[in-house]
């Protein structure tokens, strides 16, 4: 089997896992007819402000080792939610690897979110695509949820403050360096 078929099927097969996984844990603290529904005080159920890491997949030439924070304080920060078998993301790929090139990570953090599960085709991917920045695995859906990134490719904006660099929502429609630039320039320049 081509290696892009078997990406293909693997990717398919791992991110079914885990939503299935996601979906079991969630029907037990979501349904209100659970009789076992978890109640979560005010205190404990997580927010936009919340810090949220998830854990890097890929490790090496300096890619963080251990849990990555998504949103940082102070930094702009660009959040990508991709598979390894959507078409879509990986024609953006080179338009990523351009702004890692010409972004200081110091004040563009960039991060890519995958829900798949299998850690090798992860890696292949990012090896095969050139993947410059970091990647980790959100199996639970947490930030999937947190964001309502929904489909691939999603990319959401945030500004240094932490609120969406586009008004209401940080989702964006920028699939090439050209529309990620003139999205992110704006905000570099202020103050």
């Amino acid at each position: 089997m081509p290696s892009s078929q078997r990406r293909s099927f693997l990717g398919t097969v791992s991110t079914a896992i885990g939503l299935s996984l996601a979906g079991c844990a969630g029907l037990q603290s979501s349904g209100a007819d659970t009789p076992s529904k978890k109640t979560e005080s005010p205190a404990e159920t997580p927010t936009e402000s919340d810090p949220l890491a998830l854990p890097s997949v890929v490790t090496r030439d300096g890619f963080p080792d251990g849990d990555v924070v998504l949103k940082p304080d102070g930094k702009i920060v660009l959040l990508n939610f991709f598979t390894t078998w959507c078409r879509p993301c990986q024609e953006e790929m080179p338009a990523f690897r351009q702004l890692r090139a010409e972004y200081d990570s110091s004040k563009l953090h960039m991060v890519s979110i995958t829900p798949e599960v299998d850690e090798m085709l992860i890696r292949e991917f990012w090896r095969e695509y050139e993947g410059t920045w970091p990647v980790v695995t959100d199996p639970a859906l947490a930030a999937t949820d947190r964001w309502n990134a929904n489909s691939y490719p999603t990319n959401l904006v945030f500004e240094r403050d932490g609120s969406p660099a586009t008004g209401d929502s940080p989702t964006v429609r920028a699939r090439t360096y050209e529309e990620f630039a003139s999205i992110i320039d704006p905000l570099l320049t202020e103050s």
